[in-house]
């Protein structure tokens, strides 16, 4: 029996779990921005090169610390911290021995290649309608991961940006920080790449604005919140990228500063999240849409309307799952709280067991649970056309999780299925691959968003954000 169908199996023969009940709000849902691409060539060849280095005018001192020895934590234990992102960043030779351990083979243009490119600036991007990771991080994260100058060129494009124009909301009306925040309770919330720039750099004033942005984030936070949901329970039920986001910059603002006011604010967000939230679903062991917004995408699915929600459907948005372990990782390190511990495993059984679609080993923008069984948006009206292939690799770094904190093995399977599924999709394509097996289409980051005149990140808007701890597990 070949893997695949084994994997098909036992994805269908899980058993369907109950769900609790919970009600929507009032409020204004945050909307899902798709990002899509469609390179597709790459060439069956082993090969790397030598263009890592850091360009001319990098300082000499800003590199990546060396990843730790891999392991897993028992009980009680947590991972160390590390500068500058939090947790340990692996360099593009862990990449690349990730995918050889794996016998893989690439491709010389499958790597980053990314020349000087001072022109580089961002001026007005749309925060809501087009921004889906925090560029600064990713373009700092990639320029110490590969040396390569056009990634420093972003970095200092997107530094320059968040120090000036993002909380002053300079650019077109509709675009900007003040209007993803105040119509959408600020879901882009972006700032955690000022932090990491700080550390990485020594820049006191990236610090500063990062503060600043502090300052707006206690105030959606607040009792007297001008949106609500936020406060009575995070908004979870539209959706957990907000809270995601939110709980990773307090977080790290907190770990960086030191100061109890930030602590404070990040012991909000989690009590929302742990406590007040009504959408984790311990049966399971997920947060799911709330009654609103399930019932709402259900129906517009199917072309009929009914109350889904109360027949026993629960639905997740895949990188919104992927977006919230992240801060509850964060949260996790630096607090030791064992409920976010435990979630986390719970998340990462729940995405093994329904995460990938039993005939097409894609997961769909939104997937779980529908009339008892494992369902797919794009799966789930004949014929089925279409798949976009990014959201099977969001899940990545959320199942390397289950393994880092319950040293079971099996979700470190399923976050290499999930990565290579993910890494060798076709945009639109249900069945036709990029690549064959045994390929790798692209080194994470490496491409950008062509539809975009390559100004974002390709994918979603980028991978690393979800998938760079499965490279910190790379053999010496």
């Amino acid at each position: 029996m070949t893997l695949r169908s084994c994997l098909t199996l036992l994805v269908a023969c899980m058993p369907a779990c109950g769900a609790g009940p919970r009600t929507g709000d009032a409020s204004s849902p945050p909307d899902a921005s798709i990002d899509r691409d469609d390179e597709a060539d790459a060439v069956p060849a082993d090969g790397r090169d030598s263009r890592d280095g850091a360009p001319d005018d990098a300082p000499a001192d800003v590199v990546l610390p060396p990843v730790p020895p891999a392991r897993c934590y028992r009980e009680t234990e947590r991972p160390p911290s590390s500068a500058p992102f939090g947790f340990p960043m692996p360099n593009l030779d862990d990449e690349r021995r990730t995918y050889r351990a794996w016998g893989l083979t690439w491709s010389m243009d499958a790597e980053p290649s990314v020349p000087a490119d001072p022109d580089f600036e961002v001026r007005d991007p749309d925060i809501h309608g087009d921004t889906e990771g925090d560029d600064l991080w990713t373009s700092l994260a990639m320029a110490l991961r590969t040396g390569q100058p056009g990634y420093w060129d972003r970095a200092r494009a997107w530094r320059r940006y968040f120090l000036h124009d993002y909380r002053s909301c300079v650019g077109t009306s509709g675009a900007t920080f003040c209007y993803d925040r105040d119509s959408f309770g600020g879901c882009h919330f972006w700032g955690a790449g000022l932090i990491a720039w700080s550390r990485a750099m020594g820049d006191m004033e990236a610090l500063a604005e990062a503060e600043r942005l502090g300052e707006e984030l206690e105030r959606l936070w607040s009792d007297a919140s001008p949106y609500g949901c936020l406060p009575r329970g995070g908004c979870t039920w539209y959706g957990v990228r907000a809270i995601g986001r939110h709980l990773l910059f307090a977080t790290r603002l907190a770990e960086v500063t030191g100061q109890a006011r930030w602590v404070a604010l990040r012991d909000r967000i989690l009590d929302r999240l742990l406590v007040r939230s009504p959408d984790w679903d311990e049966a399971l062991g997920t947060y799911v849409l709330g009654d609103w917004s399930t019932n709402t995408l259900l129906s517009d699915t199917y072309d009929r309307e009914d109350d889904y929600y109360a027949r026993g459907a629960r639905i997740v948005s895949a990188f919104e799952l992927g977006v919230l372990s992240e801060g509850m990782d964060h949260a996790y390190r630096v607090t030791g709280n064992e409920e976010l511990r435990r979630r986390m495993i719970r998340m990462a059984q729940f995405v093994a067991t329904h995460g990938l679609d039993p005939e097409y080993q894609y997961t769909g923008s939104r997937f779980g649970v529908v009339d008892g069984r494992t369902w797919h948006n794009y799966s789930a009206r004949e014929p089925v056309t279409f798949w976009d292939p990014v959201y099977t690799t969001s899940l990545v770094n959320l199942l390397v999780r289950g393994y880092l904190y319950s040293c079971d093995e099996t979700f470190l399977r399923r976050a290499r299925l999930h990565f290579e599924r993910g890494n060798g999709g076709l945009y639109g394509e249900p069945r036709r691959r990029a690549v064959a097996e045994g390929i790798v289409h692209h080194f994470v980051d490496s491409r950008f968003d062509s539809s975009h005149g390559n100004f974002y990140y390709a994918y979603n808007k980028g991978e690393l954000q979800y998938t760079y701890l499965l490279f910190s597990l790379a053999p010496p």
